[in-house]
């Protein structure tokens, strides 16, 4: 008898979870596509306009406006998976729901928003190429460690920016846990251990504050994609780690 009620129970409390995840994974990703709205926009015209206005009016411009800032992208990222737990993790357990399906929902936001950034990361980067040589100025080439010049580079460069871009969203939601749950002082102390994902990624990825002084650092394109998609995953997955065990331990007051 008991094990009879178990396996509707059991279905229950799935299809609750998914519901509860659902809910946060269209508010963290509006808050994610928004953000990326206003982002990309004005990068785009930096990126644009800067080469166009040295042209002009003269000046020297070595190329790479989009790689030589570090790849502020995933920063508007990290923001947002900071600000969205400090908003929505209360309430999301107050409404009935998990710390578990809280990441969970955070975590298939970050895959789909990832999606949309690395789109627009690509277009950008063969964009810019594309203008410094219409306009006949020296351009570095590509931070990444595969040029965009064919499907391989395209694709790898393309999804080590997605796992950038997942990373960072739960280095956000882990930062934001750890000060929720020991305090200023000590939630400030916790950054930089809680940023080695983030770092770890920029590395594999050859961009980043921690990557770009590593730009060109593959020779070969296999070691290029196992080390970018390698490195990407572990950030990755490190990063999901940290960010559920410390959204566990959050305190949930009202």
């Amino acid at each position: 008898m008991t094990t009879t009620h178990a396996a509707p129970a059991l279905m229950s409390a799935r299809a609750h979870r998914r519901v509860a995840s659902a809910a946060v994974r269209r508010r963290v990703l509006r808050a994610l596509l928004v953000a990326g709205a206003w982002f990309w926009g004005i990068w785009a015209a930096l990126v644009v306009g800067a080469p166009l206005a040295v042209d002009r009016w003269g000046g020297e411009l070595e190329g790479l406006t989009y790689d030589a800032a570090a790849g502020p992208a995933r920063w508007v990222c990290f923001a947002v998976g900071l600000i969205t737990t400090a908003v929505f993790l209360t309430v999301h357990v107050a409404a009935g729901g998990t710390r578990r399906s809280y990441r969970d929902g955070v975590l298939q936001a970050a895959v789909l928003a990832a999606a949309v950034f690395v789109v627009l990361s690509v277009l950008l980067s063969v964009a810019e190429e594309r203008l410094y040589s219409a306009i006949d100025r020296p351009y570095q080439g590509n931070a990444g460690p595969l040029d965009l010049d064919g499907p391989v580079g395209l694709v790898v460069t393309g999804a080590g920016e997605g796992l950038v871009v997942v990373t960072y969203v739960l280095v956000g939601v882990a930062i934001q846990a750890g000060y929720r749950t020991f305090g200023a002082w000590r939630g400030t102390l916790l950054i930089l251990p809680l940023l080695v994902p983030a770092a770890i990624a920029d590395v594999a990825t050859r961009t980043g504050l921690a990557g770009l002084p590593l730009r060109d650092g593959y020779d070969d394109v296999v070691l290029g994609t196992v080390g970018t998609l390698g490195g990407g995953l572990v950030a990755a997955a490190l990063a999901a780690v940290v960010a559920r065990r410390l959204l566990g331990a959050v305190p949930l007051r009202p």
